[in-house]
């Protein structure tokens, strides 16, 4: 493997560095829970459930370990990125996930088999960004992500959807570590052994395709790992399950006080259902929420009635920020409602995007920031030449 050249940006809980999907995304003709986004210049892949892990896949990216150092807190590297043996840094909270150099690989599982391994152990990747890098989409790296950036569904209900998965992720990591001939390790009976291979040929279909026609190496990787993402979709979720998914797709989300976030969305569903589904989904964390109605307006809920401030504080800010907004006048056109739900102005709506929107809550009801960090952190920006776009919001 050689050098990337490029140099990874580590992520940093008090800059403001932030995913860039869309803003003002148009109305999805196609259903899909994962997208193309980019930070910094570099392509990455998320959830529209889980966005706060990003998934980056850059050929031949072959780290070492001077070279992790690096990349920042909450990395993980996958099956190979990493050229020593297999680690699990939690001072430094970087891991990586192989079974290649450093181990007896006869003795040690495969990249997908070791995600599934460290979800049930509690990695925690509900809290902050997290960073995951490959440097090849094949099936064992791809399952590998797949687990990691659905974190959440697979361990709710006890474990139901993992339950169902596991057989084709059992027998992809017996597979990718002892080959074809040693099905026999899966343990799974007849049946279910036969089922999981069917699934894994439909899943390697494209793969073998592109690199039986050689044109996997002119194939963007990133892209066809977003839509492989959708395929194992397919493949390991329930109908009624993934449709319960793409009912709520997060665009973004921002760090509050206590450990709360705020959480931007688009849904078909109302704001009481949305909360409802959310709540169900991320407890005592969720502080408030943003859901887009279309393209200008907004509605904002405020779930935690136990924020230092109120709904109020926030439609100040956003007023003073939204070039549309009039709080003056025969006709004031504002922000506003009561303290715990209200929206963007009725009339024309907003000149703010979604992220833009969570930037302003960030302000008002973000974790309280030293002055002194707020000036270093915007004297870091300047000198790296990087002033922070208005309309991105912190990071989680």
């Amino acid at each position: 493997m050689s050098e990337a050249s490029p140099e990874p940006v580590a992520p940093d809980e008090g800059a403001a560095a932030q995913t860039v999907l869309d803003p003002d995304p148009p109305p999805r003709v196609e259903r899909r829970r994962y997208r193309v986004g980019e930070r910094e210049g570099r392509k990455l892949v998320v959830s529209g459930n889980a966005p706060n892990v990003e998934l980056y896949v850059e050929r031949g990216l072959s780290v070492d370990g001077a070279g992790r150092k690096r990349f920042g807190a909450q990395t993980i590297f996958l099956d190979g990125v990493y050229v020593g043996a297999p680690f699990c840094d939690n001072e430094a909270r970087q891991y990586s996930l192989d079974h290649h150099a450093g181990c007896v690989r006869a003795f040690t599982l495969a990249t997908c088999e070791q995600a599934v391994v460290m979800l049930l152990q509690g990695l925690p990747l509900a809290s902050g960004t997290w960073t995951i890098w490959i440097n090849d989409p094949d099936l064992d790296s791809m399952l590998a992500a797949w687990v990691l950036m659905n974190h959440v569904e697979l361990l709710r209900d006890d474990r139901a959807l993992l339950k169902r998965a596991m057989p084709a992720i059992r027998l992809e990591g017996v597979i990718d570590a002892h080959g074809t001939d040693r099905d026999l390790l899966t343990g799974l009976p007849d049946d279910a052994l036969a089922a999981a291979k069917a699934q894994l040929d439909r899943l390697m279909a494209e793969e073998r395709r592109l690199k039986s026609s050689r044109q996997w190496m002119q194939t963007s990787w990133i892209e066809y790992a977003c839509d492989q993402l959708e395929r194992m979709d397919d493949e390991l979720l329930p109908q009624g399950a993934l449709d319960a998914l793409l009912e709520l797709q997060e665009l973004g989300r921002a760090a509050l006080f206590n450990q709360r976030i705020a959480v931007l969305l688009e849904s078909t569903l109302g704001i009481y259902e949305v909360e409802e589904r959310l709540k169900d989904r991320y407890g005592a964390a969720l502080g408030v929420i943003v859901l887009r109605i279309d393209k200008d307006r907004y509605t904002l809920r405020l779930v935690d009635a136990f924020l230092p401030k109120n709904l109020d504080a926030v439609y100040r800010a956003l007023n003073r920020a939204d070039p549309r907004a009039r709080t003056r006048g025969a006709r004031p056109n504002a922000w506003g409602g009561s303290g715990d739900i209200g929206g963007s102005p009725r009339e024309g709506g907003t000149g703010l995007s979604g992220p833009e929107i969570l930037a302003v809550l960030a302000d008002v009801l973000g974790p309280h920031v030293p002055w002194w960090r707020r000036l270093f952190t915007l004297f870091l920006g300047l000198i790296r030449g990087k002033s922070r776009p208005a309309a991105l919001p912190p990071r989680t």
